[in-house]
């Protein structure tokens, strides 16, 4: 038999409805967001005044007391978990919760709980939390589909041969990440992708959550590296940072070296001005000093890394780290690489990419410097929206 202590309204919230209300005001969620996401004892979209109401008598009375209680000593039935183990459970995905291993049955070994699968997904479903596919890509805007437009309009009629002629430097960066020490937290290293995760009502909507990184909250010690590869099939940029983001002044420092990287594998013809592709980080956006070295900066599309191929290069050679770091994990003992060993790692496989291997005629590189028409195209194709590489 189930005891509420309060007295509930028709129009009210169920205390569990009013313990979400003043957790989801606890994250700092907006008043009309809340109220989307609950119903009243009518099972309709409460009134503003009800939530008001209940939030506040959720911080007057505490939530523990709110909550209605059951006498599980006379109910037959058995209490598995305290109210300790579930604060627990919804701290665990708080802190996990983008990252591969957030499952219930992970949560299930790491808590030490002894229950199964169902009631730690009942656990977090009363806290908000559901567990849904994660979203691709985030949606693209209009002003986004503006830029993608011109940029059809500038390069879209653009041959192979262009673009190999053209595509003087084309760079990024990415933060890589060497494996730690502790097993645990190299085994949590290992799981980057993440197809699915514990995520409220919405937010697979919401642009801005920061889970949409498919590649998770990264463990280790962070590695900054900002690259490049000409249109000959050359990476012959690899800037090795402290951090990942630099001060426009530390980026314009680093135009000769652009310049050595450009001229030593693609040096333009004539008088042209080489062209340096990259994407819209504010530090990098220095036209003024590209053309006091000698270069022209071409900016892809906001939020278009589909159309930036060296957002592919990125994607193998985390894939290639990742399947070198099962290999030493399996090894006896297990090989651990210090961060300058790591980099050379790293560097020997961007290396391998520019290389022909037999029975083809172009290397990796080549292949994606060729295949910018086909990219517009297909981008063409799905009226300027993604163009799925």
């Amino acid at each position: 038999m189930v005891v509420v202590k309060v007295t509930l309204h028709p129009q009210g919230l169920h205390p569990l409805e009013a313990i979400k209300a003043w957790q989801l005001r606890e994250e700092g969620e907006k008043w009309d967001d809340i109220r989307s996401q609950l119903t009243n004892l009518q099972g309709n979209t409460p009134s503003h005044g009800a939530v008001f109401a209940a939030v506040r008598r959720v911080r007057k009375m505490g939530k523990d007391q709110l909550l209605p209680t059951s006498n599980y000593k006379n109910c037959g039935r058995k209490k598995l978990l305290n109210r300790t183990q579930e604060r627990a459970i919804v701290k665990f995905v708080r802190q996990w919760r983008s990252k591969r291993f957030c499952t219930c049955r992970y949560i299930m070994q790491e808590l030490a709980l002894p229950v199964d699968r169902r009631t730690v997904g009942n656990v977090l479903n009363r806290a908000g939390y559901y567990w849904r596919p994660v979203p691709k890509a985030t949606s693209l805007s209009p002003s986004d589909l503006t830029k993608r437009r011109q940029f059809w309009a500038d390069f879209g009629g653009k041959k192979e041969a262009w673009w190999e002629a053209h595509f003087n430097l084309c760079l990024d960066g990415v933060t890589l990440t060497t494996a730690p020490k502790p097993l645990n937290a190299r085994q949590k290293h290992m799981a980057q992708r993440i197809t699915h995760m514990w995520m409220k009502k919405g937010e697979n909507h919401d642009n801005e959550v920061h889970t949409h990184n498919r590649y998770g909250v990264q463990l280790g010690t962070k590695v900054p590296l900002w690259g490049g590869f000409t249109g000959g099939g050359e990476f012959s940029l690899r800037l090795w940072t402290a951090r990942a983001k630099m001060t426009k002044t530390e980026w314009i420092q680093k135009m000769p070296r652009l310049k050595k990287a450009i001229d030593k594998h693609d040096e333009p013809r004539g008088t042209i001005k080489a062209k340096v592709w990259h994407d819209n980080e504010k530090f990098l956006l220095a036209p003024a000093a590209y053309r006091k070295h000698g270069m022209q900066m071409v900016n892809f599309p906001t939020n278009s890394g589909d159309l930036n191929p060296i957002e592919t290069v990125w994607a193998r050679l985390r894939l290639d780290l990742a399947k070198l770091e099962q290999k030493d994990f399996a090894k006896k003992p297990r090989v651990f690489l210090s961060v300058a060993q790591f980099k050379v790692r790293a560097t020997t496989l961007l290396a391998s990419y520019a290389k022909v291997l037999p029975g083809q005629k172009y290397s990796f590189l080549q292949k994606l410097v060729r295949g910018m028409p086909k990219r517009l195209i297909k981008m063409k194709k799905n009226q300027f929206g993604r163009c799925g590489k």
